[in-house]
């Protein structure tokens, strides 16, 4: 196996079980909208949108599994075609539809005894962050400029992949120090977009320092002068 398919076949599964917490919790509720056991909680708050909350559920599948594929290397260079055809049609419509439900529930869903303000103010920045980024980075490969288009893909997909970190930093509470509340449940969710973030800016810059290098070089090149 070459090192461009091992990259890629890491990055695809990494990103696949970040993905498997938010779809597995999406298929459970789907399950619940179909009239099969409550499973998870908050079921009847859930119940009383359905249409938003399928939709929601929907589109936040088809865009992290999908996005865990556009995101290797390897695989957007051989399939150069398939990357712009499932961006246009699935993932930046997924994307949207995401954050635009995400929004609409915020705002409309009754929220849960632990949803405070701050949470509520938190999520509707996100879901416009989301909105933004998918614009930003659609807007920017219109114009040919993959860089930006690149960066901004990966912005909204941190964004939006915020549920599977959240897992973890409300797991590692709950073990550390007992049951959520309204300030730790704000916390927690937070802290898991900033990780998500931080990391997606990390990432941006390490892949766009081999382009800087290339640049200076070519620059410094006698043919250049």
């Amino acid at each position: 196996m070459t090192h461009s398919a091992r990259s890629d076949r890491l990055i695809i599964t990494g990103l696949l079980l970040l993905a498997a917490v938010p779809v597995l919790a999406g298929s459970l509720r789907l399950v619940e909208l179909a009239g099969g056991g409550q499973v998870l909680p908050d079921g009847d708050r859930i119940g009383s949108a359905p249409v938003p909350v399928l939709l929601h559920i929907v589109s936040v599948t088809v865009f992290s599994v999908l996005g865990a594929f556009q995101f290797a290397p390897g695989l957007r260079r051989r399939h150069r075609r398939w990357h712009r055809v499932a961006g246009r049609l699935l993932l930046v419509p997924a994307g949207l539809l995401t954050a635009l439900t995400g929004l609409w529930l915020t705002l409309f869903l009754p929220p849960t005894a632990v949803d405070g303000a701050a949470l509520a103010t938190i999520r509707v920045v996100v879901s416009s962050y989301l909105a933004a980024s998918l614009l930003l980075g659609f807007r920017a490969v219109r114009r040919r400029d993959f860089g930006a288009h690149r960066a901004w893909m990966i912005r909204g997909y941190a964004i939006a992949m915020g549920a599977g970190t959240q897992f973890f930093t409300q797991v590692a509470w709950i073990v550390s120090v007992g049951a959520l509340g309204t300030a730790s449940r704000t916390g927690t969710m937070a802290v898991a977009w900033l990780i998500n973030v931080v990391v997606a800016e990390w990432v941006i810059r390490r892949r766009s320092r081999p382009l800087r290098t290339r640049g200076r070089l070519l620059a410094n090149s006698p043919q250049s002068h």
